[in-house]
């Protein structure tokens, strides 16, 4: 029988793209041995089960998931292959079948047109099994009622769980309008999320913005999604002809914390945030200055880092709570002063010592060792979200926010960093509008902030950031979102020679 709580195994833990440095480090520091790793995951080795797979989903800043390995690299061809491979692997010793549970899939594989189909194929080959062996149906967690008509048909009636509906509705209106006349400008529609209208009417087709359906969805779902969907968790990571299949531990991703409630436009992924606040090579003693901040993340997430909160703090459900043996006793473990110390402890008495000891080693909110982190925006409304999304993480009394234009920030007295996440204009319409904040920047950068400080801005666009016009001593690429983004390190007081904009031609001194 297989016990993911107390069976010798490694352990796989993803991040973003350009995160995996970033990801090793933080492994390092726990203590762990890097066996391996690709562009979005690193395998280490666990020594105690149970307790690396709670300490890391409790500890990791920059990781998405940790993963433990359930049925390994094997042969799979197509969607029939990977049911024969999901049904005869011993779901039962893994999952209540009281539990609810859900399924998230990486698929890179050409006999599969829909990527929906192997995350709908897995789990039926897990219900399937799960109803043989043990007399009954699982559940399958987080479905809505989604119902898409056009015209008077019904395009779309299912079930679907609430993280997949957007992208679940977005195909569907894809492959219908590709059915249409190019003369059609006019249709009816209905899309309905859980009951909810998120657009009906008689729509003009050559403006339907699909961009409006999303900002309605985010507004009437946001808060759910942000909680998150309780239940086990499984992953599935299939290339070309082979693959592995993993119980997820963490279940949502790591990088959602729980506390931002409420986000200002394009807001940062934390785990991103974090990883951007680490290449900055920033101490936790020199102040930290956020331009642009939004809705305060990379703010929140040095403050926390400053006052050592770990990021798993503040989230009350992991995918690990939901599967078996989370409440049964360990032979042999211990955990704080409870009175079956002689005779083991429960993965749960563990995770709650660790709570206990965690918070113990925080440093209070008002340690001379916690050095000034500011945050700066414009918009009056995205400060008042920060100063919410930083209460809600504990650190409201260590970030200060102000409504201001980022060349009027003060700057501490002594010498920081600072980190600009600027709008970046995704087309060039975009960009040509942008110029003048960039070159703002460039002004402020090299007239106004005093040498001794260290500049670093992230953005998705070359051009742009080359009107900075300051030497670059190191150049990151992550992925934020859909977007290659580079992260650019410059040298404040050292200049690039005066030259038109698009002829320059920064100094890349490192590049990942």
């Amino acid at each position: 029988m297989r016990n993911l709580w107390t069976d010798p195994t490694t352990l796989a833990i993803t991040c973003g793209k350009g995160i995996v440095p970033f990801l090793k480090q933080e492994l390092i520091e726990l203590g762990y041995e890097i066996l391996g790793s690709n562009d979005t995951m690193v395998g280490i080795r666990a020594q105690n089960a149970c307790r690396d797979i709670l300490r890391l989903n409790l500890s990791l800043r920059t990781a998405q998931r940790v993963l433990w390995p359930f049925v390994q690299d094997t042969r799979c061809r197509n969607l029939n292959d990977l049911y024969d491979l999901a049904y005869y692997a011993p779901w039962e010793q893994i999952l209540n079948v009281d539990e609810a549970f859900f399924v998230n899939n990486v698929t890179k594989n050409d006999t599969v047109q829909d990527s929906r189909m192997p995350t709908l194929r897995l789990k039926d080959a897990i219900v399937d099994r799960m109803r043989a062996k043990c007399g009954r149906r699982p559940n399958v967690s987080g479905a809505v009622p989604v119902r898409v008509e056009a015209e008077g048909q019904i395009l779309y009636s299912k079930p679907t769980p609430l993280r997949s509906a957007l992208r679940v509705i977005r195909a569907v209106l894809e492959d219908w309008l590709n059915t249409l006349p190019e003369e059609q400008e006019r249709a009816e529609l209905l899309i309905e999320v859980d009951g909810y209208d998120l657009m009906s009417g008689s729509l003009y087709l050559p403006k339907l913005d699909l961009m409006v359906l999303k900002k309605r969805f985010e507004r009437t779902f946001s808060a759910r999604m942000a909680e998150g969907t309780p239940g086990a968790a499984v992953y599935l990571w299939w290339e070309g002809s082979h693959a592995k299949i993993y119980i997820d531990t963490s279940g949502n991703s790591l990088s959602r914390r729980g506390y931002r409630k409420e986000g200002w436009l394009a807001p940062m992924q934390e785990a991103l945030a974090a990883a951007c606040i680490m290449a900055t090579g920033w101490d936790c003693q020199k102040p930290l200055v956020v331009p642009f901040s939004g809705s305060g993340t990379p703010a929140i997430e040095a403050a926390m880092m400053a006052r050592r909160i770990l990021p798993g703090m503040l989230r009350s459900d992991f995918a690990f709570m939901h599967l078996k043996g989370w409440t049964s006793i360990i032979p042999g473990e211990k955990a704080g002063v409870s009175a079956r110390r002689r005779i083991g402890a429960s993965p749960l008495d563990i995770w709650r010592e660790m709570i206990s000891q965690a918070k113990l080693e925080e440093r209070a909110y008002d340690s001379p060792e916690v050095p000034m982190i500011i945050g700066v925006d414009w918009e009056e409304k995205a400060v008042e979200i920060s100063e919410r999304n930083a209460n809600a993480a504990g650190v409201g009394h260590n970030v200060k926010f102000f409504v201001d234009d980022y060349s009027d920030a003060q700057l501490p007295m002594t010498p920081g960093v600072i980190f600009m996440n600027p709008p970046y204009g995704e087309r060039l319409e975009d960009e040509a509008a942008l110029e003048p904040l960039y070159d703002g920047v460039s002004d402020w950068l090299r007239n106004t902030v005093p040498q001794g400080w260290e500049a670093w801005m992230i953005t998705s666009s070359k051009p742009l950031s080359l009107r900075i016009r300051l030497q670059t001593k190191q150049i990151l690429e992550f992925k934020n979102g859909a977007l290659d983004c580079r992260l650019l390190g410059y040298d404040i007081g050292k200049p690039l020679a005066e030259a038109a904009p698009e002829a320059e031609t920064p100094v890349e001194t490192a590049e990942a």
